[in-house]
């Protein structure tokens, strides 16, 4: 039996030695990501789901462009449903 506390504290670790990423993709909500490669978000809001997309399937100009904002990083988070394709499986 491990406590919550115990947890949290291993994921924080994770996250301090990079094996992690800790994402604030909804409000009052984290999620610990084990893909340390730069890419997108899209959550299922029917299934609650959260879907990885790749980096380069989103065009998002003019980030630097933003006056009075030094942007370090960024990733967009998209909500919605996910329709299913001709022989895809619910949850891929």
């Amino acid at each position: 039996m491990l406590s919550r506390a115990t947890v949290y504290n291993t994921l924080g670790l994770f996250v301090k030695k990079g094996l992690l990423r800790q994402l604030p993709l909804a409000e009052n909500s984290v999620v610990f990501d084990p893909n340390l490669e730069r890419h997108h978000h899209f959550i299922d809001q029917k299934t609650g789901a959260i879907h990885d997309v790749p980096w380069n399937s989103l065009e998002v100009r003019k980030v630097g462009a933003l006056k009075g904002y030094e942007i370090r990083e960024y990733q967009v988070v998209m909500q919605g449903r996910r329709r299913r394709g001709a022989g895809e499986k619910p949850g891929k």
